[in-house]
C-alpha cells in the first residue's frame, strides 16, 4: 500500500522521532554513566563488594575501579582505588584508595602530615584495632600476620590496612567497614595465622569535648604543666578525646593561641597496639612513646604535637623546649599511671 502521508507531515512525526531517539540515547547514557545499573558486583580483586564501596563513595556517577594490584608471591601486596566517574553531569567525584602498608604500630600518633589528628576519629570497640573518620580508616594485622619476609621491611614495622577518601567525606562505619572487609582479605592473601583478632567491632567510639583544665584529657588529676605553656601564644585550651568505649584513647589539647598549637597524648592497653610497639626498640620515654608493663597488662603511653607548638618552644631555646616537652610527658606519664591503678613491674 503507497505510502500517502503529505510531506508537510512528514517532517514534524520525523523530528519527533528523532527527539525520542534523542531522548532515549541520553537517558541511557546518564543511567550508564551516572548510576551504577549493571555494573561490577566486587572490587579491589574480590577485597571489596559493591555495597561497601557505594556506601562510602556516596552520591552519583558510575563506580570504576583505578590502579591497583594484588601480588599473591612470598612477598605479598595488596593496593586498590576505586572513583566515582566524572559522568554525565560533571563536578569531581570522591575516590577511595586502600593498601596494605608497613609502618610502626602507632604510626596514627606519631603527628604525621597524613595522619595528623587521631582525636578526630572513632575508634574501634569491641573487635579488630583500628579507626576510623570520615575521611580514613586504618586496621592493626594481628601479631600472626607477619611480614618480615619482605624486601627491605624493618624490625619495628608491622603490616595495616590504610584506607584514605578523597574528593569527599563518608560515615566513619561505612569506611570503617570497607576497611575491616580489606584487611580480611590481605589477612588471606598474607597467610595469617591468627584472623580471629579481625573480628567486626560491636561499635566506634567517637571523640567528646573535655574542658577541665584540672583534669585534662578526662585522666584524674592531669594538667599540662606552666613549664608548656606560652603566655599569648600557647595558653591553656579544651580538650577533645575519644570517649572510654575504646582500649585506645587519643586527647588534643587545642591550646589558644595563633597558628592553632595542639598536643596530643594517647594511652592505650589494646594488646595488638602495644606488642607492635615492643617490636620498635626506639620506643622508650625519652622518645615520648613507650610501653610499661603493669600488672593489669602492657600499657601503651605516647605524646606528639604539631609544627605550630614545636616552633614555640624553640623560639625559647633548644634546652628549654625539651625541658617543657619532658615535663608533659612525665606528667601524662604519671597521671596515667595513678588513674589506671597501674603497678609497673
Amino acid at each position: 500500500m503507497p505510502d500517502t502521508t503529505p510531506r508537510s507531515r512528514r517532517r514534524p512525526l520525523f523530528a519527533a522521532l528523532a527527539g525520542v531517539l534523542g531522548l532515549t540515547i541520553g537517558a541511557g547514557t546518564l543511567l550508564w554513566t551516572d548510576t551504577d545499573v549493571l555494573g561490577r558486583d566486587r572490587f579491589c580483586k574480590g577485597a571489596l563488594d559493591s555495597a561497601e564501596v557505594r556506601a562510602v563513595l556516596t552520591g552519583s556517577g558510575r563506580l570504576e575501579q583505578g590502579d591497583g594490584y594484588d601480588h599473591r608471591d612470598p612477598y605479598y601486596s595488596f593496593s586498590c582505588t576505586v572513583q566515582r566517574a566524572d559522568g554525565a553531569l560533571g563536578g569531581e567525584r570522591p575516590r577511595m584508595s586502600a593498601e596494605l602498608s608497613l609502618d610502626r604500630a602507632d604510626f596514627a600518633f606519631s603527628g604525621s602530615f597524613q595522619w595528623k589528628n587521631p582525636s578526630a576519629g572513632s575508634y574501634f570497640v569491641g573487635g579488630a584495632t583500628g579507626a576510623a573518620s570520615e575521611t580514613q580508616a586504618w586496621v592493626l594485622l594481628p601479631q600472626g600476620c607477619t611480614y618480615e619476609k619482605r624486601p627491605g621491611s624493618r624490625s619495628h614495622e608491622v603490616p595495616v590496612l590504610k584506607l584514605d577518601l578523597t574528593r569527599g567525606r563518608g560515615e566513619p562505619t561505612a569506611l570503617a567497614k570497607a576497611a575491616m572487609a580489606a584487611a580480611r582479605h590481605v589477612a588471606e592473601g598474607l597467610g595469617c595465622q591468627d584472623t580471629g583478632m579481625l573480628k567486626t567491632p560491636a561499635r566506634l567510639q567517637g571523640p567528646v569535648s573535655a574542658d577541665d583544665p584540672a583534669n585534662t584529657c578526662e585522666v584524674a588529676g592531669f594538667r599540662l604543666p606552666e613549664a608548656a605553656l606560652v603566655q599569648g601564644k600557647a595558653e591553656q585550651g579544651a580538650s577533645r578525646v575519644t570517649g572510654r568505649g575504646s582500649r585506645t584513647r587519643a586527647c588534643e589539647v587545642l591550646l589558644r593561641g595563633p597558628g592553632e598549637p595542639r598536643i596530643v597524648l594517647t594511652v592505650s592497653d589494646d594488646p595488638v597496639l602495644t606488642q607492635g610497639v615492643r617490636r620498635d626498640t626506639s620506643a622508650t620515654a625519652e622518645n615520648r612513646r613507650t610501653v610499661i608493663a603493669c600488672s593489669s597488662g602492657d600499657l601503651y603511653v605516647a605524646m606528639s604535637y604539631n609544627d605550630t607548638y614545636r616552633d614555640l618552644l624553640l623560639d625559647k631555646g633548644v634546652d628549654a623546649s625539651g625541658r617543657a616537652l619532658s615535663a608533659i610527658f612525665d606528667a601524662f606519664y604519671q597521671a596515667v599511671v595513678r588513674d589506671r591503678g597501674c603497678r609497673t613491674g
